[in-house]
């Protein structure tokens, strides 16, 4: 199950509670918890009326700005349904682009894999090794 965090639940400590640990900018609008058997296994934090830099298409648009799996959930689609629920999401409230920028470090293949498995490409930025990605709403 996928639901909206609660008011009282803060999207770092959701998010420390799968393993992710980087601090999240604490204007993130939306967060998605997805839950097995009552327990956490995956949270995804995002934007939904940022403005940014090489963007294709005039604003608003959605920034996922952080999702994680907890470690012994991952592999099973969590991941792939959280975004899909933010782009759902997004769509719903007229964004047509939903963007991201793969964490850098060990293992960006894998992430930049991921996410285009997930339907997003790489969109031209010449500041970034693993370009920014864009995904149609």
């Amino acid at each position: 199950m996928i639901r909206y965090a609660h008011a009282d639940e803060s999207a770092d400590v959701l998010l420390a509670g799968v393993g992710y640990s980087a601090p999240v900018p604490s204007s993130a609008g939306v967060v998605f918890v997805a839950e097995v058997d009552g327990a956490t296994v995956g949270v995804l934090v995002g934007v939904l009326d940022g403005v940014g830099p090489c963007a294709p298409v005039p604003p608003p648009h959605g920034y996922v700005l952080a999702v994680a799996v907890a470690p012994g959930r991952r592999r099973r689609g969590v991941g792939r349904a959280l975004l899909d629920r933010f782009v759902a999401e997004a769509r719903a409230v007229g964004v047509r682009w939903v963007f991201l920028l793969p964490e850098e470090g060990p293992g960006v293949a894998g992430r930049v894999e991921f996410f285009r498995a997930a339907g997003f490409t790489p969109v031209a930025d010449p500041d970034e090794q693993h370009p920014a990605m864009g995904r149609s709403s």
